[in-house]
């Protein structure tokens, strides 16, 4: 007799599956919807199969009744995790961000019941709490100013109306953004540069970091403007004197420095375009590395940290010789990569941005 936990949480996992089975080929009087499938894949009392399994979700055989076996390992089970009506997938909806060329978004998976549970218990709705006797109340107008968040997918942009030329848009980034990222968006007194022709790809583990900019690492133009608006410039961000035109602007001058087009036939902007919100979700849809962020589905795991009597592969070169070793920091002909001493706090601030 296995009186096990595991052997338990297999066996109820096992009725489970038997059930929806057999209500499937109208074996049973159970009600339909214990076998009825999300798109025709995934069995859709997923919580119950869950909880009935003691709330073990990344049990194996919770899994697999769940997602069926096949969908459960290897390559069909990383496809299937790409799909966000899986309950197992991290991914959000295309109409969230864009499309499935990959994700920059991501959420809690459905099977993860215990999370959603918590937040249900715990949930307060604290709309009308009134903070009595700590601070004051920030006024409607004050809180107006900072109720700013766009989404992926364009939601919360500003009025297709608002915006300016990109020409206008680049005397707005001299003005305020040239000081630091270059007039050009090269780069300046150490900041970091915006619009750089500079591949992510490198042909050797030696070479140096490739430096990422908006034209290629930046995912979505959308989130591009969004960010600038509430952090930029540093001293004073969500300027009223930029404005949505003058943010917008500003993003489209970026977005026509990085040769960014506006459509499959690549159509880049020119300096008379009225850039605004529609022409930014046309550029969204192109961004050299869009397609590169996706939620990472690999499982968590802790090694224990080695401080002393480590296997040789721990220590040093791999081969356990603690003096044989090279450091990122440095390029192949030992001159440090670029930053790294102001980085580092050995040079005073110049090129490089100390304590970046």
């Amino acid at each position: 007799m296995f009186s096990t936990k595991k052997t338990l949480v297999a066996a109820s996992v096992a009725t489970l599956f038997a059930g929806s089975a057999m209500a499937m080929s109208g074996g049973s009087d159970a009600p339909a919807a214990s076998g009825a499938k999300i798109d025709g894949k995934y069995a859709a009392n997923y919580a119950q199969i869950i909880r009935d399994a003691d709330g073990k979700y990344l049990d194996s055989a919770v899994i697999e009744a769940i997602l069926g076996k096949d969908a459960a390992h290897g390559r069909e089970g990383l496809a299937g995790k790409l799909d966000p009506a899986n309950p197992y997938s991290f991914e959000v909806d295309d109409s969230i961000d864009g499309g499935n060329h990959g994700n920059a978004q991501c959420k809690i998976p459905a099977a993860f019941v215990e999370v959603h549970d918590a937040v249900a218990a715990n949930y307060t709705n604290d709309a009308n709490f009134v903070a009595r006797g700590f601070g004051t109340p920030i006024a409607e107008t004050a809180l107006a100013k900072w109720n700013i968040v766009v989404d992926g997918d364009g939601k919360g942009l500003p009025d297709p109306s608002v915006g300016m030329t990109v020409d206008e848009g680049a005397k707005v980034y001299v003005q305020f953004c040239g000081m630091c990222h270059g007039e050009f968006g090269e780069g300046a007194k150490g900041y970091l540069a915006l619009a750089v022709e500079e591949s992510l790809i490198t042909s050797s583990f030696d070479d140096p970091a490739p430096m990422k900019t908006v034209g290629n690492y930046w995912p979505y133009a959308v989130t591009f403007f969004d960010y600038i608006r509430r952090t930029m410039p540093f001293w004073t961000p969500n300027a009223p004197f930029i404005g949505d035109a003058g943010y917008l602007g500003i993003t489209g001058y970026i977005m026509q420095s990085n040769y960014i087009p506006i459509d499959a036939e690549g159509t880049e902007l020119d300096g008379d375009t009225f850039y605004n919100s529609e022409l930014m979700m046309k550029s969204n849809k192109f961004m050299k590395n869009q397609g590169n962020f996706f939620c990472d589905h690999r499982p968590v795991i802790h090694n224990a940290r080695c401080m002393e009597n480590c296997a040789d592969e721990q220590v040093g070169d791999g081969k356990g010789n603690i003096n044989n070793y090279k450091q990122a920091r440095l390029l192949p002909d030992g001159t440090p990569q670029y930053n790294v001493p102001q980085r580092m706090h050995e040079d005073p601030p110049g090129v490089g941005h100390s304590g970046m």
